[in-house]
């Protein structure tokens, strides 16, 4: 395992920027379009549920100390089964990435560069993770913790002043709430993003110390800022306008006007997505290359890295355009997460609990 340490405020924003990703330019649309004007509210129990896995993966890291997910999947099945599941671990990296990878490229395809093909995007952005990859997560944190201030004020402030379109009577519309039916339609939001934050067992064992406050905070401020983007988009675009659109935050700041002479606020929303994604895409890289250097015991990182640079901007051109992948991420992406992120982790916990069971009955019976 890598020789790197990660402080709690280093861990607790890349935790954040993870989780927001690609999350708050994709999901306010789904979001109200299946839950309305209460679109809001399913982020908050989303985020509920995400720190209740967050206290699930925290106690697992805790009964394999010092491991990695890969590490803890060998311990836990042995050579073969272990091996097969860190596999299937890997893949589930590589394929998170892909996705990422492909809404960036789609997001840029569609708004700002049409002409240019969309596997240029996936080419650059691939080749900026790898190098960053090639330096380490303690560079990618730095980075972080670098561009965390710019990237909340570049986005926060300009929010703050379109607050002005508010209109209050776009959360008074007749649409009918089913509790039963809405939670069945938004499942998707637990999976996308608080499923994917099984990735950071990964990154558990660098953490100096308080890696338990810094995780969990880290969640419940990316959640609560995902909840205001839903709450800001149906207050200033409506209901039936932010259910229309694929990205509703970018559509907002691409119609305000400031002072009558700022226009085009968009360009730096776009900024910010390219860094946040850039972000995410960087932490899925480093654990899938971590994962495949200590599950065949590799030694240089890099002999891996650029190879993946390929197979992620391959899988990624597999995908759908936003749209239809959307569309498949509201009706099956729930289920998928599930074994990766909620079944093999409980199933960890029992291994350890049994092993541990088996070794105080040896001391009992011995003594």
């Amino acid at each position: 395992m890598d020789s790197v340490r990660l402080s709690a405020w280093q861990f607790h924003l890349l935790t954040q920027i993870y989780v927001i990703g690609t999350a708050f330019i994709l999901l306010p649309g789904p979001i109200i379009a299946s839950a309305k004007q209460y679109g809001w509210i399913v982020v908050i129990w989303a985020t509920l549920y995400g720190l209740v896995l967050a206290f699930g993966y925290l106690y697992l890291a805790k009964l394999y100390p010092g491991k990695t997910l890969i590490e803890i999947a060998l311990q836990a099945f042995g050579k073969w089964a272990g091996g097969l599941v860190s596999l299937l671990y890997i893949v589930f990296f590589i394929q998170i990435a892909s996705w990422v990878t492909h809404n960036l490229g789609d997001f840029m395809h569609i708004n700002l560069m049409p002409l240019t093909p969309i596997s240029i995007f996936h080419i650059m952005i691939l080749l900026v993770s790898a190098y960053a990859v090639s330096k380490g997560i303690e560079s990618i944190a730095l980075v972080n913790e670098l561009l965390v201030p710019y990237l909340y004020s570049a986005f926060w402030v300009p929010i703050a002043i379109m607050l002005r379109e508010w209109k209050w009577r776009y959360f008074h519309v007749a649409y009918p709430f089913q509790l039963s039916d809405v939670v069945i339609q938004t499942r998707f939001v637990l999976a996308f993003p608080f499923m994917e934050t099984v990735a950071f067992l990964m990154l558990i064992p660098f953490v100096q110390r308080k890696v338990n406050i810094s995780f969990i905070s880290g969640i419940a401020v990316a959640g609560a800022m995902l909840t205001a983007c839903v709450f800001i988009s149906i207050g200033v675009l409506g209901v039936y306008r932010g259910q229309q659109l694929v990205y509703p935050i970018f559509s907002m700041f691409r119609e305000m006007r400031f002072t009558g002479f700022i226009e085009h606020l968009e360009a730096i929303l776009a900024v910010n997505i390219v860094l946040v994604v850039f972000i995410k895409l960087c932490i899925l890289f480093y654990c899938a290359v971590l994962g495949v250097c200590q599950l065949l015991k590799i030694e240089k990182r890099t002999s891996v890295i650029y190879p993946m640079i390929w197979v992620i901007s391959a899988y990624s051109m597999l995908f759908m355009n936003n749209v239809e992948n959307l569309d498949w991420i509201k009706k099956y992406l729930f289920e998928y997460y599930f074994l990766f992120a909620v079944l093999l982790p409980i199933l960890f916990i029992v291994s350890a609990k049994w092993r541990n069971n088996g070794r105080r009955m040896k001391k009992d019976g011995s003594a």
